[in-house]
């Protein structure tokens, strides 16, 4: 550390029936995992889902999960030879959910993907919507 350098102030956090959810300040997002998910919303003003609701997109994610990883293997093929399974991470942004019920997984930061991205836009159990770049 410099002599002028500060500590950096730590992420305002608020925890709610067990979830520990960060404000990030350095990105302006919220930020929490939940049974293993990273959820975010870049909203200054964050509407949590209830655990049910919570319950509900992640039995979305894992129904639609054969299906996304067809296109996402079918987006990455024309982008070159980038691999699905190369370490690649997904997170779901909750920011439309309280208002509309959708919610965009997005894949990314695999090993051969460099900083491309594919998001998939859920409502009511289906794929409604998918955009793919960097």
């Amino acid at each position: 550390m410099g002599l002028f350098s500060k500590t950096p102030k730590p992420h305002p956090k608020i925890i709610i029936e067990g979830i520990e959810i960060a404000f990030n300040r350095e990105h302006d997002w919220w930020e929490f995992t939940y049974r293993g998910t990273y959820f975010c919303s870049f909203e200054l003003s964050l509407t949590l889902p209830t655990k049910t609701e919570l319950d509900s997109v992640l039995e979305a994610m894992e129904s639609l999960k054969p299906e996304m990883r067809a296109r996402l293997k079918k987006e990455l093929s024309e982008w070159g030879d980038l691999k699905l399974d190369d370490g690649e991470s997904c997170s779901v942004d909750i920011k439309d959910f309280a208002t509309d019920k959708t919610f965009v997984v997005t894949w990314s930061g695999g090993e051969s993907w460099g900083d491309l991205g594919v998001d998939f836009t859920i409502k009511d159990g289906a794929i409604i919507d998918e955009a793919c770049g960097d």
